[in-house]
């Protein structure tokens, strides 16, 4: 994966991905190999956004919307769904994404008391 595969691959249709959702300022898809989960979606702005701290507040709206509709349908179809993105050192990808991910793979949190 190069320095910005969504805009270099993904956005102009260069990569197979299967497309779930695609709106005027976003897209939703499942890559061609998962990272992680049974059931793994990336979320991205079509207009290249290094990060969710250079993210603008009406592409978040949009964005947010795209998110949530991806997460309603791991939801429903897998009864839940973590939704995460990194930043800074963690961002193996200088194109802001978000992934809705599903099963093994996926942080578990202890829950204490």
């Amino acid at each position: 994966m190069g320095p910005d595969w969504y805009c270099d691959e993904v956005i102009p249709g260069r990569a197979d991905v299967e497309v779930l959702v695609r709106t005027a300022n976003t897209l939703a898809f499942r890559p061609p190999l998962p990272g992680f989960g049974v059931d793994h979606v990336i979320v991205i702005p079509i207009g290249h956004v290094s990060s969710l701290l250079e993210l603008d507040d009406d592409l978040a709206l949009e964005l947010l919307a795209t998110v949530k509709a991806v997460a309603r349908q791991a939801v429903d179809r897998h009864g839940g769904c973590q939704v995460l993105t990194t930043l800074g050192d963690e961002q193996h990808n200088r194109h802001l994404h978000w992934h809705v991910a599903v099963g093994e793979g996926v942080a578990r949190f202890v829950r204490r008391g």
